[in-house]
């Protein structure tokens, strides 16, 4: 366990704006299976719920969001939120589940930086405004006890406006994409409970941006799963 709290801590930043949450990777088996967890994350905390509508079709909900004092490079109050919805199909053989999400989400983060639209020799502490569109597929293993899963997300972030004492500006920039993948390891703790231990990173296309994003991700989390990662009988 100290080992993966030194990884929440080395994999969190002061200075980070963009943070992607954890992926919500339910890999259903049926209909009426539903799923809810919760994540101390390098971003801050996390929620997350999903639900299989039907034997192919999902629907799944995240919210994060994170509220610290920070003292480097100036003194500040760092905060960030973003909550997003997706809409996705799955499906499944004797040993392997997959699956494909897609979805909209939107936030916001306040963090001191220096902004080539307030003047690159001054840290400002400012608040961006955050759209995202994504794409999430993930393939996993399909055991009753441990599993691990594979999700290769992109993502497209748009940072739209920018508020910093009182002044907003609306950078001239387009929507920045995002290559997201990550590994998940789920294993059962009693009956439907499992924990859920994640690892990912970020890497933006083409690689210059003009915000600090977060390259490394981490996430242990608790999850109720109605339906477990059983194996299907045919």
């Amino acid at each position: 366990m100290r080992y993966i709290a030194l990884l929440l801590l080395i994999s969190s930043c002061s200075t980070t704006l963009y943070v992607p949450n954890t992926r919500n990777a339910p890999l259903f088996r049926e209909q009426g299976e539903a799923q809810i967890s919760g994540y101390l994350t390098s971003g801050g905390i996390e929620a997350q719920g999903a639900y299989a509508l039907t034997d192919h079709v999902a629907a799944i909900g995240s919210y994060a969001f994170m509220s610290t004092k920070e003292t480097k490079p100036i003194s500040y109050d760092r905060k960030n939120s973003y909550g997003e919805i997706g809409l996705g199909i799955f499906d499944r053989n004797r040993s392997i589940r997959y699956e494909v999400f897609g979805g909209y989400g939107m936030g916001q983060g306040t963090t001191a930086d220096q902004y080539y639209f307030y003047g690159l020799n001054n840290t400002v502490v400012a608040t961006g405004k955050m759209q995202r569109f994504f794409l999430q597929p993930s393939i996993g293993t399909n055991n009753r006890d441990f599993n691990l899963i594979f999700t290769p997300r992109f993502s497209w972030v748009n940072y739209s406006e920018f508020t910093s004492s009182g002044v907003t500006v609306k950078p001239n920039e387009k929507i920045q994409m995002f290559i997201e993948p990550s590994l998940t390891a789920k294993f059962r703790l009693a009956g439907n409970i499992h924990g859920i231990i994640q690892l990912g990173t970020g890497v933006p296309i083409p690689s210059e941006v003009f915000f600090n994003y977060s390259t490394v991700q981490t996430s242990i989390g608790v999850q109720i799963d109605t339906g477990g990662m059983r194996t299907k009988v045919y």
